[in-house]
This record gives C-alpha cells, structure tokens and sequence, in this order.
C-alpha cells in the first residue's frame, strides 16, 4: 500500500503510529489565506497526509509574492492562488483531497466554512479576517491556529475556546488606527516560511490529541528573525471575554486604518505645532545623530508601556528608515495613547525633504 511507506518516517513515531496516521487521513482542515503563511504550512499539511485541505484565497499570485510565497513559480503569477496552491499540492500528494475556493471570507460563510472543518489554520493578512475567525472558531468550538509575521518579528499560538483562551482574551480589539502589511513594513522570507512551519506542526499535534505532545493553547511563542531570539507568553483568559462568550460585535473592513494613513513626510511633520519628536531607535544610534529636540524612547523599552513619554498633542515617531516607527505606532496605540504619527520613510528621508526645493 503506497500510504504505508509515504508516512513511514511519521507512524515509526510512538506519539503517532498507525492510529494517529488514520486520525490524520480523516481530518478535515480549513486554510484561511494562501500567502506566505498559508504556503509554507499548506505542503506540510498535505504531506501529512491530513485527509482533506481546503484552502481560501480571493488573490492571484503577484510576483512580489515569490520572495516568500514558496508554494508558487514564475508560470503562476497572475494566476488564482487556491487553484495554483492546490495543482502543487496534488501533485505533492494524491491521497489528501483538495479544496480551492477563489472566495473572500465573510459573515456569511464563516460559520459554514468553520463548523464543516475539524481545525482552522489562519494565513490571513489583516485584522478584520482574523477576528471574524477567531470569533467564528470560538462560538463554533473548533481550534485556531493563529499565526503573523510583520518585517523580522513573528508570532504563533493555538486559540481553542473549549480549553484555553481566544483571540480576544489576548487582544479585545484589533490595534486602532495602524495594521502593517508586507509592502509597508516589509517582511523577512526565510520567517514567515518558520512560523507558518510551526503553525503546520501545532496543526498536526493538535489533530492528533496524544497527550505527552502539548500545544500552544494558552501560550503566544514568539520570534525575533533579526537574532533568532524567542520566548513564551502565557495567555490567561479574561473573564467576560465576548470572544469567549460568543457576543463579540464584528470588526468592520475600514475599522483599522493602514500605515500610510498615519504617516507624515518631513515638511508635514515639522509644521504641526507643538509636536514631539520620538526618536524610537537605541541609544547609540540617537547619540550619533538626530532630530533636532527630538527625545529618545527606544522601541525596545516602549514594549513596555508609554512611561515617561512627555505630555503632548502629538507624537512624531521616527527610526533610520520607518520600520520600527511602525511598530512603536501599534504599541502606543494599543496602550491608548492618542495623536501617535510617524515619519515616513524615517531619518534617511529627512534631510533630503526638507532640502527639497530650497
């Protein structure tokens, strides 16, 4: 029998076998997004031999997509990605049956799509996608495997109402005013094909239900690419969680703004009255050289709140380039602080702005 020695290397495993191989084949699970997540964890999926995959993405492959979007080729830009996904992936495996759908998520059919999948595995890009998931697998009882990658930074966890925490007990609201996406902060390939790895790994030991393999439900894994440095959070549930509870109201397409809605060029910047200047970079980067009045509170230490920022209308933040802004603009944010910019394109652009035209 050809299945015998295709998942030979899995069922010589003690915690999988040939009863966890058979859980496997006869598992249904939903892929939400075909990306760079969803194309790093799809093959590992199917080469499991999780009996079948159904895959979700309204996009066609873009060449800017193959830096990172392994599961596709030059032959298939401009193509679907659901049919190009799932053409490699039958090829990969014959024995998994493949769903692609060239659809867009929504309020109505969410709770189909969920409530007919054993496991969804999220490879969404924006806010909105993910709690209208995280929502939907929670009121439905069904696993999330949550996954997100922005520029060198990346997280993972296992969100499973039944027995832990969702989505909102972590984040009761999306970030207000500012998501990243690749083609603003930019994104490190080699990660994103890690962390949707690892969401194809949790995936797997979540369908198998051994006891001795613990998943992340409860826990947020976290990676920083730059130095590979990772660690654990633990994820309590909030009690009166509407996530939880099952009444959490929809988050709205236009609730979350982009970067590019708050970011300022240097003339813009320097006009607004009464504005301080952040500087987000470390310490020995402001020493050697800065904005003018500027204020040094490094992305590192703003992961820890807002304190000792001054008092202020409006914060300017800026780094070398406009990355790390980003990110200190999601995190003072979410701590609600208000009236948070940042400076496009960061200290490189600076001088050359303001010289424009002169």
């Amino acid at each position: 029998m050809p299945g015998i020695d295709r998942y030979a290397r899995h069922t010589v495993l003690p915690e999988i076998g040939p009863e966890g191989q058979a859980r496997l084949a006869a598992a249904r699970v939903l892929c939400v997004g075909a990306g760079g997540l969803g194309s790093a964890a799809l093959p590992y999926l199917v080469a499991a031999g999780v009996g079948t995959v159904t895959i979700l993405d309204p996009d066609r492959v873009d060449r800017t997509n193959l830096q990172r979007q392994v599961l596709y080729g030059e032959r298939d830009v401009g193509a679907p990605k659901a049919g190009a996904g799932a053409a490699r992936l039958r090829d990969l495996n014959p024995d998994v049956e493949i769903v692609a759908m060239e659809a867009r998520l929504d309020a109505t059919n969410v709770d189909e799509l969920v409530r007919s999948h054993d496991l969804v595995l999220d490879g969404s890009d924006n806010y909105p996608t993910k709690y209208l998931l995280a929502d939907a697998t929670a009121r439905l009882g069904r696993p999330l495997v949550y996954g997100s990658v922005t520029a060198w930074e990346a997280m993972v966890t296992v969100f499973d109402a039944r027995q832990g925490p969702c989505l909102r007990c972590l984040f009761p609201q999306p970030p207000q005013g500012w998501v990243p996406n690749c083609s603003e902060a930019g994104v490190f390939g080699p990660l994103v094909g890690i962390t949707g790895a690892m969401q194809a790994g949790e995936a797997l030991k979540v369908l198998l239900a051994d006891p001795s393999l613990r998943t992340l439900v409860g826990r947020l894994w976290f990676v920083d690419g730059r130095d590979l440095s990772t660690r654990q959070v633990a994820i309590p549930r909030r009690s009166g969680c509407e996530g939880c509870a099952g009444t959490a109201a929809p988050v709205a397409d236009d609730a979350v703004r982009c970067a590019v809605d708050l970011a300022l060029d240097a003339r813009t910047a320097v006009s607004l009255e009464g504005a301080v200047f952040v500087d987000v970079r470390e310490p020995d980067e402001f020493a050697a050289g800065h904005v003018p009045g500027a204020v040094n509170r490094p992305l590192s230490a703003l992961r820890g709140g807002p304190h000792g920022l001054p008092a202020a209308a409006t914060y300017v933040l800026y780094c070398s380039h406009g990355v790390r802004s980003r990110s200190a603009v999601a995190i003072l944010e979410s701590a609600g602080v208000v009236g948070v910019r940042h400076l496009d394109g960061g200290l490189a652009r600076w001088d050359g702005e303001l010289t424009a035209g002169r």
